[in-house]
Formats: structure tokens, C-alpha cells, sequence
């Protein structure tokens, strides 16, 4: 009997910890002060009885999900007996935001869960679709240029009587091509004389003192 109770109560102690309470408020766009009108939990939304102005504008809001302390800015208001609050769930399943929709069929309010896909974004920077298409243009070797080639080979085979033959082939091969400037080859050569020059010239400079 014990381990029963104790199931049960394990139970509920992992349903609490699952759901999350998101409190609801509303407010009149020209004033400050805020006021509760219940509060979404789990697959339901629990709301009381508010006095609404239909010639005022309204905010409804929440605290619990970040930056939707306005997530529907409504006027002409009489009541949100056919509201339906939409939660738009991200990839691991938490709340992003929250709209306000309404359905002249329903009796009572309601929450709809649904999932957020976030649309393809638009590649606006030139200069890197250009290098995509020089990549593509390369056969996708991450940008490095290559040429095609001529090389002699030889290779060793049998011939028609069992006898090992050498001969001499010529194949096409894909070599990378050095494509950087002429310094960028040579610098080793050049900076260490200059160097030397330089700490050479100061010396001279320093004895003449």
C-alpha cells in the first residue's frame, strides 16, 4: 500500500515539474497597471471574469515567456470566450512566443500548440555566393585551383606470352596551382638580407657617434 502511494505521489510531483504555469495579464494601452485574467497550464487556459471597455485598446501579455509582455495588442474587445491562445514551440520543445486568435465556433477558450519553422533566410552577401560558385566551379575543392596536366608514367605488365614488359604511358592529373603573388613565394629571401641591412646600417650609424 505504502509503495502505491508513494508511485502516486512521485507521479504528481513529475507532473508539476513538467508543466509550467504561464500567467496571462491584460492592460489598456494608455495605462500602466496590469491585471491577471488567468493563466495557461498544460493543454488548458483558466480565465475569469474581466470587465472589458469594447471602445478601449488592450495588451495581453506574459511575464513567464520572454518578450511577450505584448503579444496581442486587441481593440473592439468584448470578451475572450472564442480566444485561442497559439503556443509556437522552438526545436527542444519550450515555449518561444504566444499569439491570440479567435474562433466565433468555440464556446470557451483554448490552446493550440504549435511548431515554430524558422524559413530559409535569404543570402545577401555577394561576395560569398561568389565563392560558392567558384567552389562548384572547381569540383567543390574548398576554393583551391587546380589544373589538369600531362605526366609520363611508367608501369610494369604481362603480355600476351606470360613475359614482364616496362613501358611508358602519359596520364591527365589534377595538380593544385600556387596562385599567390611573386613575394608571397620569395619573402624568406628578402626579409632576412633586408634585415640584416638594416641592423647592419644602424651599427655603422652608432659608431659614427
Amino acid at each position: 500500500m505504502n509503495s502505491i502511494i508513494q508511485l502516486a505521489l512521485i507521479a504528481f510531483i513529475a507532473t508539476l515539474a513538467s508543466s509550467k504555469r504561464i500567467n496571462l495579464f491584460i492592460k489598456p494601452i494608455d495605462q500602466a497597471a496590469s491585471d491577471p485574467i488567468g493563466f495557461i497550464e498544460n493543454e488548458a487556459v483558466y480565465l475569469m471574469d474581466v470587465d472589458l471597455q469594447p471602445d478601449q485598446a488592450y495588451c495581453i501579455g506574459t511575464k513567464d515567456v520572454h518578450n511577450n509582455e505584448c503579444f496581442s495588442y486587441q481593440t473592439n474587445l468584448q470578451n475572450l470566450n472564442h480566444a485561442i491562445f497559439n503556443l509556437y514551440l522552438d526545436g527542444d520543445g519550450d515555449i518561444s512566443r504566444l499569439s491570440l486568435s479567435f474562433d466565433d465556433k468555440l464556446d470557451k477558450p483554448q490552446v493550440k500548440r504549435r511548431k515554430q519553422i524558422i524559413a530559409a533566410q535569404p543570402n545577401l552577401n555577394p561576395d560569398s555566393m561568389k565563392k560558392q560558385r567558384e567552389e562548384q566551379k572547381n569540383g567543390g575543392n574548398g576554393g583551391q585551383v587546380v589544373e589538369k596536366v600531362k605526366q609520363k608514367k611508367v608501369i610494369t605488365e604481362i603480355d600476351a606470352n606470360g613475359v614482364e614488359v616496362t613501358r611508358e604511358i602519359e596520364e591527365e592529373v589534377e595538380v593544385p596551382v600556387d596562385d599567390r603573388s611573386w613575394i608571397q613565394k620569395n619573402w624568406m629571401y628578402i626579409v632576412p638580407p633586408l634585415l640584416i641591412f638594416m641592423l647592419a646600417g644602424g651599427g655603422g650609424a652608432e659608431q659614427g657617434r
